[in-house]
Order: C-alpha cells, then structure tokens, then sequence
C-alpha cells in the first residue's frame, strides 16, 4: 500500500532520529517496488537482491543528511539504486544479459510467462534510455515529478520521453505482431 505524503514525511523524520519501527515501515512500503524495478533492470534476482541492500545501506547512512526539497524518500531511493545499477555495470564493464532461464518467473503463472516474454522483447528492441525510463515510470510507478527528479530532468521533457518511448515501443509491437 503506497504511503501518504504526511506518513511518508513523519517516517522519515523518525528513521532520522533511529526509529528502527519506522525504518522498516519504509522498506515494507518501498522495497518492493524498488526490488521490482531491479530484476527488470539487471536481469538477475541474486544480483538485484545484492543492489537493492547497498541502496538501503547508502540511504540508511545518508538519512541524516536527507532533507526532502521536493523529493520525496521514494524518488531518492530509486535514484540511489539507479546509481547502484550504474556502478555495478561500470565495475563489471558490461550489463547483465537477460537469460529466460533465470528470471525470475513466477510459478502458476499461467499465459503471464508468455506476455512476459513477449513485453521483454518489446523492451529489448528499445534504446537503454527508453528502457530506463519506462521501467521508472510503470514497473517502479514513480510519478511524473519524482521521475523527474530522479533523472534530473524537467517535467515537461520526461512527458516528452515517455511518450516517444511509448511510441517507439507501440511501433516495435506492431512489427512483432504483422
């Protein structure tokens, strides 16, 4: 369940002062979604695990230091785990390729697995940027603001990209599809 502004605001003021309650309100409430957003991006859930505990370990120890100016505690952890993604790709020199048979599938699925594969393949004809920021946008369900805040852009040219990454996407089904 998404939190409210003013419950978000006064978790975070309480993580601040050592509020372990209040800590690990904010992971039940954000960790999924950021987990979520890091098995899309990297294509490994051992790996994604690994990113998604040096997000909370870098944001545990910045907390003190964060003040919101418009952020909120949502939009920072996913610009930290964004980074995290990055440094992870710079050390590595490469980025995980995706391998079907280690994603991580849900059991019972269904048809799901299918859409799946086929939504993968979708996003892999995309441009990195593209990918980015569609996955920011719909698997981490960032906020138009947030997401332009997470990417340091204004909200008028992260409209523009979503809808032209859109656009791109629709014409890439629709050439799968003929």
């Amino acid at each position: 369940m998404p939190l409210s502004i003013p419950h978000e605001a006064s978790l975070v003021e309480r993580a601040k002062r050592g509020d372990r309650e209040a800590v690990g309100e904010l992971w039940d409430a954000l960790a999924p979604k950021i987990f979520g957003y890091l098995v899309n991006t990297v294509r490994d859930r051992t790996l994604a695990e690994d990113i998604l505990q040096a997000t909370w370990l870098k944001a545990i120890r910045a907390l003190p230091r964060f003040e919101e100016r418009g952020i909120g505690i949502s939009a920072w952890l996913f610009a930290i785990a964004r980074n995290e993604c990055r440094e992870h790709w710079r050390r590595s020199g490469r980025e995980t390729p995706f391998d079907p048979m280690e994603h991580d599938q849900a059991g019972g699925d269904g048809g799901k697995t299918e859409e799946k594969l086929f939504a993968e393949q979708i996003l892999a004809s995309l441009s990195e940027s593209d990918r980015e920021i569609l996955r920011l946008r719909y698997i981490a369900d960032l906020s138009l603001n947030d997401l332009a805040r997470v990417l340091q852009l204004n909200f008028v040219t992260v409209r523009v990209r979503i809808h032209r990454a859109l656009a791109r996407a629709r014409n890439a089904l629709a050439s799968k599809t003929l």
